[in-house]
């Protein structure tokens, strides 16, 4: 197989339209290929992957064992043309993320039919009572927009293009599923500040370039509100619920994230904060450069690779190294559970898929892993609990049912 070949249907995989036997081709070719050669010909770099489908080795073993364990892999055809022993060999490659998106990807088709099956048998009893089936489908770019006078814009109701006008500039949509602050006006006093709120609902999720060029990303049940320009002394916007920031530097004006009555002080860093109402703890994880946390009179610093958790009900911060995969896992398009117990994993399954928890069951001692696309059928995540852990489903509209 030639380079210009090998590329393109290394693209095919990635965008889930190569066919059957380009499939086969590909994967028997990875199989028996020289691990020098395959260097030679395969640059990661050079494919133009979003980040949605890139995995460390965490995620990717993860994912294997994950499919090993599903009894139909071993009787999907175009799968069984690789044996799972040299599958077990691309994670020793240095192009690991290009073979485990393709898994996912070809592990999807094979299982959709059998995964509306299982759908429609779970849901059998609801449909008894209700004759119409709800649809329950993963979370996207949802969210609105409220500005300082109390409009409201449902951002996955509008085209693209500039949305408002304020005193600091164009407030616009992308085509990238983004709000961006353009041509921001001179800073403003504390007290001609304007402030505008971007919240999501449950089942959304957005981004946001604010006026200073800082990038946020909001996950699902959340909100951030911020001034439609900063003043000449600070920089300073409100968290409620989940977001990963990029903070334009600037050593002249601090920037601070207000969050469950604590404060967070950084310069210009990248950093993650979940700090859900309905969760005990608020948890900051550090990436890049340093932040300072604050709650009434007790202060932490971080360092890259820490986090910060705060207790809600104390002042007290515990401060230890962080998994950062799993930190940010939310962002890059996964769901990560690592020795999670069950309302942990449902409580984000329930943010995302929009879903209401009923548990008839207690089942506190019980421990879950695992990684998973968040673009996922929902019905194929219960599925995989079902099989790790003594614990049953059930789908009544948009409602789940926890059972033993």
């Amino acid at each position: 197989m030639n380079e210009l070949k090998l590329r393109r249907l290394l693209h095919q995989y990635l965008n889930n339209n190569i066919g059957r036997e380009d499939c086969i081709e590909l994967l028997n070719y990875l199989k028996d290929a020289d691990d020098d050669k395959i260097d030679e010909l395969i640059d990661v770099s050079s494919f133009d992957l979003d980040e949605g489908q890139e995995f460390g080795k965490k995620q990717s073993m993860d994912l294997l064992s994950r499919i090993k364990s599903d009894p139909r892999f071993e009787h999907a055809p175009m799968v069984k043309a690789i044996p799972l022993p040299t599958v077990r060999k691309f994670y020793q490659r240095k192009w690991i993320k290009v073979a485990a998106a393709a898994i996912v990807l070809l592990t999807t088709g094979l299982l959709f039919f059998q995964h509306e099956r299982y759908f429609t048998h779970k849901s059998d009893t609801s449909k008894a009572n209700n004759n119409k089936v709800v649809a329950i489908l993963p979370g996207g770019k949802k969210a609105t927009l409220t500005m300082t006078n109390g409009q409201s814009i449902a951002l996955n109701n509008v085209a693209n293009g500039i949305l408002a006008k304020t005193n600091a500039g164009n407030v616009v949509k992308t085509n990238t599923g983004e709000i961006v602050y353009k041509n921001a006006s001179n800073p403003t006093t504390m007290a001609g500040l304007v402030y505008n709120t971007l919240s999501t609902p449950k089942g959304g999720e957005y981004q946001v370039v604010l006026p200073d060029g800082t990038k946020v990303w909001l996950n699902s049940a959340s909100s951030i509100t911020y001034p439609t320009a900063f003043n000449n002394k600070e920089r300073r916007v409100k968290l409620i619920g989940e977001a990963y920031f990029e903070v334009a530097k600037n050593k002249k004006l601090p920037f601070y994230v207000n969050v469950n009555n604590a404060q967070i002080r950084v310069l210009g860093t990248h950093f993650n904060i979940a700090a859900y109402s309905d969760d005990e703890e608020m948890t900051t994880t550090l990436l890049e450069g340093s932040v300072q946390l604050t709650k009434n009179d007790t202060h932490s610093m971080l360092k890259p690779g820490q986090k910060a958790v705060i207790n809600n009900n104390t002042d007290n911060i515990v401060v230890s190294q962080a998994n950062i995969e799993d930190a940010v896992a939310w962002k890059n398009g996964y769901f990560v559970f690592d020795n999670n117990d069950i309302n942990g994993v449902m409580k984000k399954i329930s943010r995302w898929y929009d879903v209401t928890v009923d548990y008839r069951a207690d089942l506190s001692d019980q421990k879950f892993g695992g990684t998973f696309y968040r673009s996922k059928s929902i019905v194929e995540l219960l599925q995989y609990l079902e099989k790790i852990g003594k614990i049953k489903f059930t789908i009544e509209g948009r409602r789940i049912i926890v059972m033993k």
